[in-house]
């Protein structure tokens, strides 16, 4: 079946519509049409991806039947354009009956022509068995190649343990899913922020994830890598579609009469605050590791060099507001935000801080009161900023 690259479909109501393929994607966009035509094109696609997807499915259970069906199309490629070419025969594609009456019983090829003699056969779809096995080699070729986990987590101090986890569930064999669970300023986003960096990658955050979203990206990006920080914000019907992939691999979607189902390699990195809100089929696909907050020194180290490398702040301006700020909180974020508002002013980072948390208990800056009023002035846990040595 030959494509080209958009297809105009004329509907009864609404004016034209458009149907798009995207280059060396198994997924298509189908516009609503309730014509004959119309409906003939929507059956077309779904018999083209259902050809891709048991192509793709083929080679992921059997990788060494990938020779037999280049030669297929190598052999068809040939004698292109040949009006008297009824198809090859078994020999010509160096393989076995058996393995062509397997493909035929599959619907990836047709027999052609039989008699006493001969007996010819065809590709069903050349074009979609050639983008099936294109899907295949960069997916391969991406599964295959080692990731350097030495690269990773350099600015992450600490939580050697979740650092091991998650190293070793980048280049597994097969997919692990892992979810790192862990009050906030824990550096779960550092972690996650790197694996989001790997080629094949896609980061998202939970609560702008819906399940539609989910479902077109993993359709049309195939992600090797599925990163979703803050994933207990998402709604549990937005994470159905990660209970099939998980679990089998399987993505489907069913829309305007057309079934999309595709396979793929995907691991799922994920972070929440804490597991409440996770239903429980979720929670048992993923290896599970807590992430402990940071001790006063560790917030430091892993302030300074996040400051450094992320902030561009000289090491002695990263070291102060690291020192200054853990005195109120051990989150990176705050670090991060007094440092964007200092402006690389040493003096003004004792401004922010003071605007931040005027008190312990209390968000509302610290409020100058004339000396008529005394009792009005705050008096606890006002945030002082150290005296400069005489």
């Amino acid at each position: 079946m030959q494509w080209c690259s958009s297809v105009r479909i004329s509907c009864a109501r609404g004016g034209p519509r458009w149907l798009t393929r995207r280059p060396k994607v198994l997924a298509y966009q189908i516009a609503p049409c309730n014509n004959k035509e119309g409906s003939m094109a929507q059956q077309d696609i779904s018999a083209s991806l259902q050809i891709q997807d048991t192509v793709y499915r083929l080679l992921q259970d059997r990788p060494e039947w990938r020779r037999y069906l280049e030669e297929m199309v190598a052999v068809e490629e040939k004698h292109e354009g040949e009006p008297n070419y009824f198809g090859w025969e078994w020999q010509d594609v160096h393989t076995s009956i058996s393995v062509i009456n397997s493909l035929i019983t599959m619907g990836i090829v047709d027999l052609t022509s039989k008699s006493r003699a001969y007996t010819h056969y065809k590709l069903r779809s050349r074009a979609d068995t050639q983008e099936a096995l294109a899907a295949d080699a960069v997916m391969t070729q991406q599964s295959d190649e080692p990731i350097d986990v030495h690269s990773l987590f350099k600015l992450v101090y600490g939580h050697d343990k979740a650092k091991a986890l998650l190293s070793m569930a980048v280049n597994a064999t097969s997919p692990v899913h892992c979810l790192l669970v862990g009050p906030p300023g824990t550096a779960k986003t550092l972690l996650l922020s790197d694996i989001g960096r790997l080629p094949g990658a896609h980061f998202y955050v939970g609560s702008t994830t819906t399940k539609a979203g989910l479902v077109s990206l993993l359709l049309q990006v195939r992600p090797r890598f599925l990163v979703i920080d803050e994933i207990d914000k998402m709604d549990d019907k937005d994470m159905t579609p990660l209970l099939n992939l998980m679990e089998t691999g399987l993505v489907t979607r069913l829309v305007q009469g057309s079934h999309e189902r595709m396979s793929m390699d995907t691991r799922v990195f994920a972070g929440a605050n804490d597991t409440r809100r996770i239903s429980r089929a979720i929670l048992s696909r993923f290896a599970v590791r807590e992430v402990p907050a940071y001790t006063p020194a560790e917030f430091v180290r892993v302030a300074q060099s996040v400051l450094v490398a992320n902030e561009g702040q000289g090491p002695e301006m990263a070291k102060l507001i690291a020192r200054e700020v853990v005195k109120v909180s051990t989150d990176i974020r705050d670090a991060v935000r007094v440092a964007r508002m200092a402006r690389n002013h040493p003096q003004r980072v004792f401004e922010v801080l003071g605007c931040l948390w005027p008190d312990r208990t209390g968000g509302n800056p610290v409020v100058t009161l004339p000396s008529a009023a005394p009792s009005l002035k705050r008096r606890a846990h006002v945030y002082q900023p150290p005296k400069p040595e005489r």
